[in-house]
């Protein structure tokens, strides 16, 4: 927004461009914003009812989340069907701010078991809003902040954890640039330079960690979908096509025509708050734009 402004003031709102990239830009967040009233609408508006007595077609229920195939925070340790870590450094200076470092996410299909019954959730296609398990954020100002879930009853990870958590994310993005079939992929995995620009900064390929808590500011992230808690489930009931028996005959999935799909954690009176409030701030800033895209229109075509 900030680079499309600068474009107008040294124009003068006279860029033919940059007026139509505003209203571009106001447009696409316009239909953003009553997307995310409509989920807001349809999560309100649609009554949870036992798993047993699911029907075909859009649905929400609410129970635990169970299964065998979990995974493994990176940072907690905790057992869940889906986790979000994210590393960020903080840049001092005119566009200073917070650089994403390192970025991993992974989820497993899960049952979802209110004691009535249970049924498949095939989380790869979801949109997850669970709870924050881990946040670490230190710098040489700031001292350092750091949270753990308690109701997982572990201290969560040392410095020393994190650094190696680094350490292994660099190796990863190495592996997958070698992997790749970009010409000189594996020759450029083994680069410092490229190594620090496409792992992780603060990583060198060649002499080890330079992460250093004293002297930089990071903020470490995870969130997860914690194995049997509980949680609720917007999506489609379709017909299961690999049943392990007469009771497990459905499945919870993105729709081919109705696309919520919505896996939370948190009480729904949350999660109907931030998306009436992303709604609102989506529509009144798309709305910002697509009125100044046509101010400026105006004024250049001498209307005003």
């Amino acid at each position: 927004m900030s680079l499309m402004l600068a474009m107008l003031a040294r124009s003068g709102g006279n860029s033919t461009l940059g007026i139509i990239l505003f209203f571009a830009v106001g447009a696409l967040l316009f239909f953003l914003g009553f997307w995310s009233y409509r989920r807001y609408r349809l999560l309100a508006d649609t009554p949870i009812i036992p798993v047993r007595s699911i029907a075909m077609g859009l649905t929400h229920a609410h129970g635990k989340a169970t299964g065998d195939d979990r995974l493994t925070g990176p940072l907690t340790g905790a057992p869940c069907f889906y986790y979000w870590v994210r590393v960020e450094k903080f840049t001092q200076g005119k566009h200073g701010g917070w650089t994403p470092v390192s970025n991993e996410m992974d989820r497993r299909p899960f049952y979802l078991d209110d004691g009535t019954a249970k049924v498949l959730v095939n989380a790869p296609y979801a949109e997850f809003n669970v709870l924050q398990t881990f946040c670490y954020e230190t710098g040489p100002k700031l001292g350092s902040k750091r949270f753990v879930e308690p109701s997982l009853g572990v201290a969560g990870p040392s410095e020393q954890d994190l650094q190696t958590y680094l350490a292994g994310a660099f190796d990863r993005a190495s592996a997958a640039l070698a992997a790749t079939n970009v010409p000189g992929a594996s020759a450029a995995a083994k680069t410092p330079s490229v190594g620090h620009t496409l792992a992780v900064p603060g990583i060198s390929s060649g002499g080890g960690l330079s992460l250093d808590f004293g002297a930089h500011h990071y903020r470490f992230t995870e969130d997860c979908l914690l194995a049997d808690r509980d949680c609720t489930v917007m999506g489609t009931c379709v017909e299961n096509p690999n049943p392990k028996d007469d009771l497990d005959r459905n499945l919870i999935t993105r729709g081919e025509n109705e696309r919520t799909f919505l896996i939370s954690s948190k009480s729904e009176q949350k999660v109907e708050k931030g998306l009436r409030k992303q709604a609102l701030i989506l529509i009144l800033v798309g709305s910002l734009f697509i009125i100044m895209a046509a101010v400026f229109a105006l004024r250049n075509a001498g209307l005003l």
